[in-house]
């Protein structure tokens, strides 16, 4: 390996400002042959014979490949939930940004002329209310936060997933649930369709939705909703929150949202349908109507990242012959505890998604 500039280093560091363990400056030119690999939040890092370490973003060559191929972090076009797990490593490590994964949302529409999303938006797209055009935003900002492609301010999760968006709302609030029903029975037809994305609930337990949800999982659709916001509303008990349908019906990934130190959102609900934790705090970023960018915050964009996150997986999966079900068992199976109790609870459900574990338990089962 062919080192481009760094530092030579006694032990890995998740923060590259880090400059414990430093060792020295080493430069272009210098080379070494790595014995062992490790993956950090910072990284994969590569170990030589004497065991010191060397961070593979600052290496020229890596197996003979030029390593600044490789898509960089971009602050102007990712936020800190793609920092968390080095989003553009993972794209690398699966060789993959989600292709031949088809997600359908369910929102308020799309922004279908933004050029983050156009080229993503699946043919098959339909409206039960209206236009597919998106009026409310919300529509807009759950598809960037899967699929945004990069072309011009944001990159999603998954910037090659094919985006179904299926309106069923005008607005985010005070929508339809029968609505919600014939957007999954649409859904549910369609064969390609691998992941279904919902960030929107309702707290009545509609028997249309109920049957549309168990037939579209029948279906064999993974389904991912928000277990919504309002944990921090003034007066609220400290206790379980009120079911929202449909995160809280069987089979369903029910997803709650964790902020930049780690912790649940002080807004976000939990109860025992709880799933896991993704990156839902303020600041991020997303596509906006009116071919903007904008950040948000929720565990309706935890449930986008969510359906973005295992859009990479099922990618990978889809070429190693693996299942859908081996996605989601390597999410669930390594996610971190960060609850009061030793496993399981119902205030962070299996705890938070730790992305790139998912990714090594899955290459590795």
């Amino acid at each position: 390996m062919i080192v481009s500039l760094l530092n030579k280093r006694t032990q890995p560091v998740d923060d590259m400002a880090d400059t414990k363990n430093v060792m020295g400056d080493v430069r272009m030119g210098f080379e070494f042959e790595s014995v062992e690999t490790e993956t950090h939040r910072s990284g994969t890092w590569y170990k030589d014979s004497d065991g010191y370490y060397y961070w593979g973003g600052g290496l020229k060559e890596i197996n003979g490949m030029d390593s600044s191929a490789k898509i960089p972090f971009d602050p102007n076009k990712m936020s800190w939930g793609h920092k968390w797990y080095d989003i553009p490593f993972v794209w690398d490590n699966l060789q993959t940004k989600g292709k031949g994964i088809t997600v359908a949302v369910i929102d308020t529409g799309v922004d279908r002329t933004h050029p983050d999303l156009i080229g993503n938006i699946h043919p098959l797209s339909k409206s039960f209310i209206g236009d597919i055009t998106d009026n409310d935003g919300h529509g807009t900002n759950m598809a960037g936060i899967i699929g945004a492609g990069g072309n011009s301010l944001v990159y999603g999760i998954a910037p090659e997933v094919k985006l179904l968006i299926v309106k069923a709302a005008e607005n985010v609030r005070g929508a339809d649930p029968k609505l919600f029903a014939s957007a999954l029975n649409y859904v549910t037809g369609i064969p390609e369709v691998d992941i279904v994305s919902i960030s929107n609930g309702f707290f009545v337990d509609d028997p249309d939705l109920k049957t549309a949800i168990q037939n579209c999982i029948s279906a064999k659709k993974i389904i991912v909703a928000a277990i919504g916001n309002g944990r921090d509303i003034i007066g609220k008990p400290d206790g379980p929150d009120d079911d929202t349908f449909p995160a809280c019906y069987d089979n369903i990934i029910a997803i709650g949202a964790f902020d930049q130190q780690g912790q649940i959102c002080n807004f976000s609900n939990w109860n025992g349908h709880l799933a896991f934790l993704a990156p839902g705090d303020y600041s991020v970023l997303t596509t906006g109507i009116n071919h903007t960018a904008m950040m948000g915050a929720g565990t309706s964009i935890a449930t986008a990242f969510t359906a973005g996150s295992l859009a990479l997986l099922l990618s990978y999966a889809k070429d190693q012959n693996l299942l859908p079900l081996d996605c989601l068992q390597a999410v669930l199976n390594t996610c971190d505890d960060i609850g009061n109790a030793i496993g399981k609870d119902i205030q962070s459900g299996n705890g938070r998604m730790n992305l790139r574990n998912a990714v090594a338990k899955l290459k590795k089962p």
